[in-house]
């Protein structure tokens, strides 16, 4: 009992040693890490490390926003307006707006339409600059598939309500698998009223919490006012293995503490003779005999495997985004 004990208390202790060690060096092992602070009121930005591409201090031109009609719903006065409507919206919100309306010569699979959103995004733009991109499914595929790219302080400021967007906006379009969606051009005015609409009731809202992008490794979070671009993941994140170590180091202290303690007691004999009545118990003869040994095996399991990555190509852009898609 007391050897478990004691290697009980070396293994509580190890996983304590372990989660420190994790804290202090869960900062990118293997890639230089950099952060961009860029302060919400007055856009001053400080850099560490490395140079990052964050581009919050450049004013948003709202000229630079519109809509694509690739399926031809609008002729050009109607695109005219909606695309008036969209740049005004990128001026009150101070953030990048682009409404893309696929056809028939963008299907693709719901991998490559993000793909294809935030990479678009990040050509028009600019690497995590502030902003969305709306892929709007009329390729004819069923079912179809919305997209919302988001990148910058649009992601942490859309990424809880990114399905009630979709639901608000896919109740006013048609059905997917159409061959012939022209006559519903009035509810893709529709839409993307509502699009604006929502990003506008969603955007006053305090952002919390963290978002992790995978692909470009890319953490997002507040400190303070000030939104943060980091590589590296907030204190909140790399605390989190104290949470569990701490309360571990003190089990594995006091099991330590008992064992050592317990094995200075005195201790009777463990003599089979000292349980033995000599008055009762006569020993005619006494030898060794040998009966029998035991082996035990145990197979030590091998991974000859490889991890598989996701089909297709990757992002061309390295930078973050959010978003979410919805079938329709």
């Amino acid at each position: 009992m007391k050897k478990v004990l004691i290697r009980l208390a070396v293994t509580f202790g190890m996983l304590f040693v372990f989660a420190i060690i994790r804290i202090v060096t869960m900062p990118s092992l293997i890639t230089p890490t950099y952060t961009t602070v860029v302060n919400a009121k007055s856009t001053e930005k400080s850099e560490t490390v490395k140079k990052s591409n964050y581009n919050n201090d450049t004013p948003v031109d709202p000229s630079e926003s519109g809509i694509s009609d690739t399926y031809g719903f609008f002729d050009d006065d109607e695109l005219d307006g909606l695309t008036m409507l969209v740049q005004n919206k990128a001026e009150e919100l101070d953030m990048n707006i682009f409404v893309f309306i696929a056809g028939s010569e963008y299907r693709m699979s719901d991998y490559q339409t993000e793909i294809f959103a935030d990479d678009t995004y990040d050509e028009m733009y600019g690497e995590d600059t502030d902003g969305v991109f709306y892929f709007m499914d009329f390729t004819g595929e069923k079912p179809a598939y919305d997209y919302i790219s988001t990148s910058g302080k649009a992601v942490l400021m859309y990424e809880k309500h990114i399905q009630s967007i979709h639901d608000a906006c896919q109740n006013l379009l048609p059905p997917s698998g159409l061959s012939d969606y022209s006559e519903y051009s009035n509810d893709v005015i529709n839409a993307v009223s509502q699009f604006l609409t929502q990003l506008d009731y969603y955007y006053n809202e305090n952002p919390h919490g963290y978002y992790y992008d995978k692909s470009s490794d890319k953490y997002f979070y507040y400190k303070g006012d000030n939104l943060v671009i980091s590589n590296s993941p907030p204190l909140s994140v790399r605390m989190r293995p104290l949470i569990f170590a701490l309360p571990v180091g003190i089990i594995s202290a006091i099991i330590f503490y008992f064992a050592t303690k317990s094995r200075y007691k005195f201790k009777a004999s463990a003599n089979p003779a000292v349980y033995v009545s000599h008055e009762e118990t006569r020993f005619i003869n006494k030898d060794d005999r040998f009966i029998r040994t035991y082996t035990t095996k145990e197979k030590i399991e091998t991974n000859s495997g490889g991890s598989h990555g996701g089909g297709g190509g990757g992002h061309s852009h390295s930078g973050g985004h959010g978003g979410g898609g919805s079938h329709r």
